[in-house]
């Protein structure tokens, strides 16, 4: 079967990175089974506290589902994402996350499954 069905993805708890002091959750819930060129959608949560820094070594584009979260790209602009916002990266972007409240993204990148 080609299609599947992730009823209330949303509402599922999104696990921690598990990094000491910042406060990010990051769940991937579907993949393709392509090897040559894997696609992985799921769930990005930042909340008020500390930033990340993160370099991108896959193609990514995240859509803004709730609250809001800030995206400072090494050398370049800043943005804070509210919902409906897009942001795209390509592979070898560097950026720093942050939020003043908690803000939710969903994304689609370019990587295997659990791949980060």
């Amino acid at each position: 079967m080609g299609m599947k069905h992730f009823d209330k993805a949303q509402s599922k708890q999104i696990k921690s990175l598990d990094i000491e002091g910042i406060n990010v959750y990051l769940q991937d819930t579907v993949s393709s089974s392509n090897d040559d060129a894997p696609i992985t959608g799921g769930f990005f949560r930042m909340e008020a506290g500390s930033s990340l820094e993160y370099t991108y070594s896959y193609d990514e584009c995240k859509i803004m589902l709730d609250g809001e979260m800030t995206i400072a790209e090494s050398g370049g602009e800043t943005v804070t994402l509210k919902p409906g916002d897009v942001v795209y990266f390509d592979s070898g972007t560097t950026v720093t996350f942050s939020s003043k409240s908690s803000g939710t993204a969903f994304y689609v990148g370019q990587r295997k499954f659990g791949v980060l």
